[in-house]
Order: C-alpha cells, then sequence, then structure tokens
C-alpha cells in the first residue's frame, strides 16, 4: 500500500514540474489538456492547478514579486500574470530573430545555434513551431558573411578590460595587410555596426585619454589579444561613452567632431534622422531642409555621397571641397 501511495506522489509531483515549467516559461493550458496528457480527471487536474497557486504564494514571500495564476476566459486557458511579462514573447523573438540576420554578425552554423537555443529558452509548444517556421526560411537563404567569425571569447575580454580599466595587447591587421602589428590600447568600449564588431579605444602611452584621440578597431582583425593587467586612468568628466560616439560617426570612420550643415531634397527626412540621429532639420520654402549635426569622421562623406543629387553640402569648406570632388571624380570615371 506504501508503495502506491509513493509511486501516486511521484506521478503528481513530476506533474506539477511538468506544469510549473510550462508556465513560468510564459506558456498556457487549460484543464482539459491537463486531463489529455496525463490521463486524469478535472477535479485532479484542477488540485494540480492549484498547487502551482500555492507556490506561487510561497516564491511571493521569498522574492517579494507578485504572481498570480488566472484564467483567460477568451483564450480558456491558465497564465502566470506577471511573469509573462519577464518572458520574451514568439512577436518580440521574431522581431529579434529578423535583427539577427539582417546583420549578418555571424556565419550561418552559428546564427542558427544561437536561434535555436533562444527558441529553446524563450519560446514553447505550438508559438516555437510559428518562430522556427518563420525564421527558417530566411535562414535557408543565409549567406554568411566574408569577414571572419566574431570570437565571443574576445569581446567578453574586451568587455571586461573596459570595465577594469586594463590595458590590451593584440595583433591588429589593417586592410590589405596579411600579418598582425603589435599593439598596446586602452579599451573604451565596443560596438557593432555595419556587419562588424568594433573596440574603440586610445594607443597606450599616449597620456590621458581623449574623445578626439579615440581609434577604431574591428575585432575580427584581432588576433593573440591579451589582457596585460596594467590599468590606465580615465578622466570621467571626458570618458567616452558608447552611444553618443556611435550617434556622431558614420561607418565606424572616427575624427574630431565637427558641425556641419547640407541641404536635403530627398523624399523622406525621417531616413536622414534615423541615420543621423542627433542631427535637426528644419523645413525651408521651397520643400527642402536645412539639416545640421555634430559629426566625426570621414563616414559623413560617404553617406553624402550615397545620396547623390539629394543633398548640397554647404560647410564646413573642407567637406564641401571633399564632396565636390568626390563627385566630379564620379563624373570623369562615368565618362570614361
Amino acid at each position: 500500500m506504501m508503495e502506491k501511495e509513493t509511486d501516486r506522489d511521484d506521478r503528481k509531483t513530476e506533474r506539477v514540474l511538468f506544469l510549473w515549467d510550462r508556465l513560468s516559461r510564459g506558456g498556457m493550458i487549460s484543464r482539459q489538456d491537463l486531463v489529455d496528457a496525463f490521463g486524469v480527471n478535472i477535479r485532479t487536474a484542477s488540485r494540480y492547478l492549484a498547487e502551482i497557486r500555492k507556490y506561487l504564494v510561497m516564491k511571493e514571500e521569498q522574492d517579494g514579486i507578485r504572481r498570480e495564476l488566472y484564467y483567460d476566459r477568451s483564450l480558456k486557458v491558465y497564465r502566470i500574470r506577471e511573469l509573462e511579462n519577464e518572458m520574451i514573447s514568439p512577436c518580440e523573438l521574431f522581431a529579434i530573430g529578423k535583427i539577427l540576420l539582417a546583420s549578418r554578425a555571424f556565419h550561418r552554423e552559428e546564427l542558427k545555434s544561437l536561434l535555436d537555443r533562444l527558441l529553446q529558452s524563450a519560446v514553447l509548444g505550438t508559438d516555437k513551431k510559428e518562430v522556427e517556421e518563420y525564421i527558417r526560411s530566411e535562414l535557408f537563404d543565409y549567406r554568411d558573411p566574408s569577414h571572419g567569425k566574431p570570437d565571443p571569447d574576445i569581446l567578453w575580454a574586451i568587455a571586461g578590460a573596459v570595465r577594469n580599466h586594463h590595458v590590451l595587447s593584440f595583433d591588429y591587421r589593417r586592410q590589405g595587410e596579411t600579418e598582425g602589428r603589435p599593439h598596446e590600447v586602452c579599451p573604451e568600449g565596443v560596438l557593432f555596426s555595419e556587419y562588424y564588431f568594433y573596440m574603440l579605444g586610445v594607443p597606450a602611452g599616449e597620456g590621458k585619454l581623449s574623445e578626439e584621440d579615440t581609434r577604431v578597431y574591428r575585432v575580427d582583425r584581432m588576433s593573440h589579444l591579451v589582457d596585460i593587467e596594467r590599468t590606465f586612468t580615465i578622466n570621467y568628466g571626458k570618458r567616452l561613452r558608447e552611444g553618443e560616439f556611435k550617434n556622431s560617426i558614420q561607418y565606424m570612420y572616427g575624427g574630431k567632431p565637427e558641425h556641419i550643415r547640407f541641404i536635403y531634397k530627398g523624399p523622406s527626412v525621417e531616413a536622414v534622422l534615423d541615420r543621423l540621429p542627433t542631427a535637426k532639420a528644419v523645413l525651408r520654402k521651397d520643400g527642402s531642409f536645412l539639416i545640421t549635426d555634430e559629426v566625426r569622421g570621414d563616414g559623413i562623406l560617404m553617406w553624402l555621397l550615397s545620396q547623390g543629387s539629394r543633398v548640397k553640402v554647404l560647410s564646413p569648406a573642407s567637406l564641401k571641397e571633399k564632396w565636390l570632388k568626390e563627385a566630379e571624380a564620379i563624373c570623369e570615371a562615368g565618362r570614361k
């Protein structure tokens, strides 16, 4: 008799754990699902749900987070309220998958593994199958980026050196070079832009860190990276802020800040402001826009040239001269 009661208790524990695993990860279930899955009656299924309610009360006493098992009458299923907000929803995961695919930051097998693990940990049941189907077709046609694989260990090591203010030693291969050259850099941050991960930093030994001295290093061109555990000093009033830095540059071309002004005559000023998030646009009488911004580096020249006749550079004079010279060179090349 005792053995049968033990077996029954074990089955109950397994079933309640199964139920908790499903609900705690944002899933949903009906009493009829429990009846069908475990071959029990409605009253027994209700007792399993009551055990979940008891556990939620105990868990709230431990962490102070209010959770509630509630019945969604529209879908006729049970969910855990509040915890649902802590989980990634299927639509959010779909959006994340689309962003990862569009970034082309990873090679296909790495990306597939990453998406599979996200699906496994964040979405359950039919929702998981739907998200998989949406992503699978685009993943089938995915083409590996031409750059080397970003090494997550290197990214994490850089992040640690930034946090601890440690100098990094590494070999760096510039565009067109076959072998890397030794560098020692005070790292300031990590960014991702246009298919690549970058480290921002100032070469060691150049005195106090300054935004104007910040250089950009593509992580996939770095090798033999070592944290030499030599600290450097940061002037917190002038320390680099990664988000602010990225807002002021284009295509990760660093340089000194400068104020620019140009006329935009294209169809979508919103696209310009998305590309230049700190810019200001003033509507002119002729329907064009006067765009002003503070940017750094020659990346802005590349973007202005990509706009063709939709833009007219006004200042600074040095940028206007470069813009005109490149435009003339393009025209000359087209005539040959």
